[in-house]
């Protein structure tokens, strides 16, 4: 009876650390995620382009970041970004 309340309280104890493992996983990509969108959104703002990035895929986030930081006018650079926003 004791090894079974052994087993029991361990098996429960694994159980929970790895619900909150996968919790503060998603939590912290989350954060990553609006920290992110945040650059993104202070880029933007930077070369004149209006666009909530909330409503973007993490594609298209990825996708105007490698704009930006590529070679190209600011002009071009407008340009791809805008396109890429307006592929929703």
């Amino acid at each position: 009876m004791k090894r079974s309340l052994i087993a029991l309280t361990a098996a429960a104890t694994f159980a929970s650390t790895g619900v909150f493992a996968e919790a503060h996983t998603q939590s912290a990509m989350g954060v990553g995620l609006t920290m992110f969108e945040a650059l993104v959104q202070s880029e933007l703002d930077n070369i004149g382009v209006e666009a909530d990035v909330t409503t973007l895929t993490l594609g298209q986030l990825a996708l105007i970041r490698n704009v930006l930081e590529g070679d190209g006018s600011t002009t071009d650079k407008q340009e791809e970004v805008e396109a890429i926003v307006n592929q929703q």
